[in-house]
């Protein structure tokens, strides 16, 4: 850990401690210390801005309540995540999301400078990043959620392994079978264009 992170982390440990005594302008601080990024990821998981937004308050309403069991020493930033991967992947599950006109979209999520990032991973800012993303959305809500805390956030397996409230060993099992439906439906993808490329 570094030690501009091991700061923050005190940081935010004195402010749970100070909204713990009642200050309410100390977890308005946490809340717009994270609040892009608890958006960010509520809607990687939903594709849907107006789910989004819902999400990420509900996030930060639950935090708040539960502020008291909030453990000493703990990372705010990968409990308040684990709250949003939650409410996300039951949002998902209740509502069956499906895949919207906004996903069909260009963009560009990828993390700058992020080493682990593999073939497939690199096509989504590619030609084919069209059909990575709908291959996502096909993907079930749980590794669905590991790839895009990998992906997108470039969280370590510890870090996923916290979030999702799993173990390590669980994280890369979800993570392997979500990269497999992912390159199977780019190889799909592929032979259809193939045979469409020998037709003409």
């Amino acid at each position: 850990m570094s030690d501009e992170t091991e700061k923050s982390n005190q940081m935010d440990q004195e402010l749970v401690n100070l909204a713990l005594q009642g200050d309410e302008r100390a977890f308005e601080k946490l809340v717009d210390k994270y609040k892009k990024r608890v958006y960010y990821l509520a809607y990687r998981m939903t594709r849907d801005h107006d789910s989004a937004d819902e999400l990420a308050q509900e996030s930060f309403v639950k935090a708040y309540r539960a502020l008291g069991s909030f453990k000493a020493g703990y990372n705010f930033y990968t409990w308040i995540y684990r709250i949003c991967v939650n409410l996300s992947i039951n949002f998902l599950k209740r509502e069956r999301h499906t895949i919207s006109a906004e996903l069909l979209r260009e963009m560009d999520l990828l993390p700058e400078g992020s080493s682990e990032l593999d073939q497939l991973e690199r096509m989504i800012a590619s030609e084919q990043a069209g059909i990575v993303r709908r291959a996502i959305e096909t993907l079930p809500p749980e590794q669905k959620s590991a790839f895009i805390l990998k992906t997108y956030e470039n969280m370590s397996y510890e870090q996923m392994a916290e979030v999702m409230e799993c173990s390590i060993g669980t994280v890369m099992s979800r993570l392997f079978r979500a990269r497999q439906k992912l390159r199977r439906a780019l190889k799909a993808a592929e032979t259809e264009s193939d045979g469409f490329d020998d037709r003409m």
